[in-house]
């Protein structure tokens, strides 16, 4: 049996964060109409890859505790709304605008801010702690796949530093999160009301023969960066004749979604 398995299981390697949400039954764009407004109040065009994803994730139960919003909106819109809410503090206390760094924008026409620090469309964050956000450079928006940038609350509003160097891994690596339950049970939860079955393999031993099995080539799989600790990565791939997904993280453990 085990040989015929070999002979017979077609992996399909290169599946995107998309391919996945559409394999478990996401299928439904409902996020559409909104982002196509929201396209046009601002005159601009969102990467395809985005605009999918962001379709498919309005609402999505799914994504209820992911590190990606259902809706994006822009840095320089936090840096308006908590200079408003400020105002009337600095004018109370005028001996705290020194260091203020929200005051000292305040004193700068929007249409200047471009020369301190660029705008950020910004998709997401840290669900758990909220103390990142992730954000795509309004510049690089015309790029198919651009880069994502991260900002920590502690850092000055000018330290978006890269953290993705693809659109694709981020939305990967926060989706891989959610399935394999790092944070959060959101995902067993959601996935088994619909009728997935979790398979988990953590021993070494029951892993190697799980993919051994169906011939699956580690290799062959792009690694994608967890959010949730430095060294951890995952691996997937998907099993038309199964109707399975894998997910293999660390080279160590088995998420099987069947």
């Amino acid at each position: 049996n085990n040989v015929e398995m070999e002979e017979t299981m077609a992996m399909i390697y290169h599946v995107t964060a998309i391919d996945i949400l559409k394999i478990l039954g996401y299928t439904e764009p409902t996020g559409k109409k909104e982002l196509e407004i929201f396209e046009k109040e601002n005159n601009l065009k969102l990467p395809r890859l985005l605009f999918e994803f962001l379709s498919l994730a309005k609402d999505n139960p799914l994504l209820g505790t992911a590190d990606i919003w259902n809706f994006p909106y822009f840095s320089y819109e936090d840096i308006e709304e908590r200079i408003e809410e400020d105002k009337e503090y600095w004018e109370e206390n005028p001996e705290s605008c020194a260091e203020d760094e929200y005051f000292a924008f305040s004193q700068i026409p929007v249409e200047q801010w471009s020369n301190y620090v660029a705008n950020y469309l910004q998709i997401g964050s840290d669900y758990a702690a909220g103390v990142v956000n992730f954000g795509i450079c309004v510049e690089d928006l015309t790029q198919e796949n651009p880069p994502v940038y991260i900002l920590n609350e502690a850092d000055t509003l000018k330290d978006w530093n890269m953290f993705y160097h693809t659109l694709s891994d981020y939305l990967m690596s926060v989706l891989c999160d959610v399935l394999v339950c790092v944070q959060y049970h959101t995902a067993k939860r959601v996935l088994q009301k619909k009728g997935w079955n979790f398979f988990e393999y953590k021993n070494l031993e029951d892993v190697q023969k799980q993919l051994s099995q169906r011939n699956i080539d580690l290799s062959a799989m792009k690694k994608y960066p967890s959010l949730y600790g430095e060294d951890e990565f995952y691996r997937c791939c998907y099993c038309e004749e199964e109707k399975a997904c894998f997910v293999i993280t660390n080279n160590v453990a088995l998420l099987m979604l069947q």
